[in-house]
């Protein structure tokens, strides 16, 4: 049976953490090998991991960020195979089982899952359904909802990382979307059609800042098209950039910051006249109804 790494990042998330390594270390699928990377945590987490012994393989470093905290783990990981949970998520004891299983088709890279999405205290609140599978790279240039479950739903090959690098260091909020797009170059995406992350929504959630998804999805738009690897979603460079720019439209006018939301959407419907106001506005009410429960079922879901 092949080994598993899962990595997880955490800062100051002490109320949730062991929620989280509980439930990498109840996973159905053996072996497993559980890495916590506490990236500068100045409250209780370092206790907690302590309490673990040698269950788990923990680090610490200054707070550097959660891509550099996820490296970190990618460096230290002896795994096939490489899943990812935040410190405030939790995964459903059959998730590595049930996407192991599909990694039997060696094109795939990366396999997903649906999503429950449950409070602070971890009610459930929704199940999101939705995701694809397939080569993907066009339809995830065009930020349409390819991977769900952001840094926790994925399971990763190994060699994705050994042949095309790590998490960006500079990204945060999009540092998946941007890997899972560079994944898409290489190899073939999967879904396990089954809710089996529970994905928690609360205020501090860093998908709530839109300047920061901002920055992030720039840095990340420049990569995609100035990488030769993803030559095929050139064609769609000006959709794309009209897509993120009614995002951020709708997300700065929801947020009452109507100036940038006026110039995002005169960018998005000079680049693409189908994102009429009509149609932007329609958008709008869709993304007010996601954002009443604070966070994106993915790091960059289409709020429009």
């Amino acid at each position: 049976m092949p080994l598993v790494t899962c990595v997880i990042p955490s800062f100051n998330y002490a109320r949730y953490l062991r929620i989280a390594v509980d439930s990498a270390l109840a996973q159905t699928h053996r072996p497993m090998e559980v890495i916590v990377v506490d990236d500068g945590s100045t409250d209780e987490s370092g206790d907690i991991l302590q309490s673990y012994g040698d269950r788990i393989r923990a680090f610490r470093q200054e707070n550097r960020g959660v891509s550099v905290a996820r490296n970190r783990g990618i460096s230290e990981a002896r795994g096939d195979f490489v899943g990812f949970l935040d410190a405030d998520d939790r995964w459903h004891p059959a998730k590595i089982e049930r996407q192991l299983a599909l990694m039997a088709d060696p094109e795939v890279g990366l396999v997903h899952c649906w999503v429950r999405e449950v409070d602070v205290d971890g009610n459930a609140v929704r199940e999101v359904r939705g995701g694809t599978a397939g080569w993907l790279l066009e339809r995830h240039a065009l930020i349409e909802s390819t991977v769900l479950g952001g840094g926790s739903g994925a399971l990763v090959r190994r060699a994705c990382f050994d042949e095309l690098g790590a998490f960006d260091p500079v990204l945060s909020t999009s540092a998946d979307w941007d890997m899972w797009r560079r994944i898409m170059t290489k190899y073939k995406v999967d879904l396990v059609r089954e809710p089996l992350i529970d994905y928690r929504s609360h205020p501090s959630a860093m998908h709530r800042n839109i300047a920061l998804f901002e920055h992030d999805m720039m840095h990340a738009f420049d990569s995609m098209f100035a990488d030769p690897a993803a030559a095929a979603a050139r064609a769609h460079k000006a959709r794309s950039y009209a897509t993120l720019y009614a995002i951020l439209a709708g997300d700065y006018y929801l947020s009452g910051k109507r100036r940038l939301a006026a110039r995002y959407a005169v960018k998005s419907v000079a680049l693409d006249p189908r994102f009429l106001p009509e149609r932007l506005l329609r958008k709008l009410r869709s993304g007010l109804k996601a954002r009443r429960t604070g966070r994106r079922p993915e790091p960059v879901a289409p709020t429009l």
